[in-house]
């Protein structure tokens, strides 16, 4: 660039076009100009230098990312996923209170989907139960049993009757308090209800027997709403009183009274 600046300067001078003073100093200022080119190639090498220490710096980001994703999942414990590992981890004392705990240092209860759990084995140590209720022990501490059942009579009994009062206000927990207590008989204590009522008023108790605890001698579970909450036994009968959620924390306290869970 500078030479075909200096041949036309040059050129000038011979055709008379500028004086030897105008071109002495021309040429001087020609010469002391910057080479453009060389300085285009240096600002694109400085920035593809800056550009490649960005892709670097870019990586070097992503690959910390990935390596902390995958080093917390490596190091943070796995959730327990089944029953029986909860189990594993409240023996271990490894759990909070509100997901499990051993009661009266033997039993283990642990809360799997909002139900407690407990491992049982049969009597005669032939099976092995994860038996589900809707409340742990320490809830229940507050509710006594009174009165005295036929044990003889509940042992060797293969059905028994389960009665309420057909026109009562709050039906939905009275079903919810027998189907849970009718869960535990059949497949644990292997005995068969009989569905009945304690008056026949609705067209639901044409068909079934009319059972309280005074007309019959065979085991009755007798699930009454009442304004206050009570839990008794009488003889064959297995009652229950109460209204809401007091009715299904009842069965669960008869139920950890069969299981010699508590007293």
């Amino acid at each position: 660039m500078k030479e075909i600046k200096l041949k036309q300067l040059e050129k000038s001078l011979e055709e008379g076009l500028i004086s030897k003073k105008e071109y002495e100093k021309k040429k001087k200022e020609i010469e002391e100009m910057p080479e453009p080119k060389r300085e285009v190639e240096e600002d694109i090498k400085e920035a593809k230098l800056k550009s490649d220490k960005t892709l670097i710096v870019i990586a070097i980001i992503v690959v910390l990312v990935f390596a902390f994703i995958f080093g917390l999942r490596y190091f943070t414990p796995k959730p327990p996923e089944t029953i029986e590992e909860l189990h594993e981890l409240n023996l271990k004392g490894k759990l909070k209170e509100e997901q499990g705990y051993l009661y009266n240092d033997v039993y283990s209860f642990v809360k799997f989907d909002d139900l407690w759990y407990v491992q049982l084995v049969s009597p005669k140590g032939t099976r092995f139960y994860n038996i589900q209720f809707r409340y742990g022990p320490r809830e229940l501490e507050d509710i006594n049993i009174g009165g005295t059942l036929n044990t003889k009579l509940f042992n060797d009994a293969k059905e028994y009757y389960v009665t309420f009062n057909p026109t009562g206000n709050d039906f939905s927990t009275v079903a919810l308090a027998v189907a849970d207590f009718n869960q535990h008989m059949t497949n644990i204590f292997f005995k068969q209800p009989i569905a009945a009522c304690d008056k026949n008023e609705t067209l639901n108790c044409i068909d079934r027997p009319i059972i309280t605890c005074d007309n019959t001698d065979e085991v009755v579970l007798y699930v009454k709403e009442a304004n206050n909450s009570r839990v008794y036994f009488d003889d064959n009968c297995i009652v229950v009183e109460g209204s809401g959620f007091d009715l299904v924390k009842g069965i669960d306290r008869i139920l950890f009274d069969f299981y010699d869970i508590m007293e």
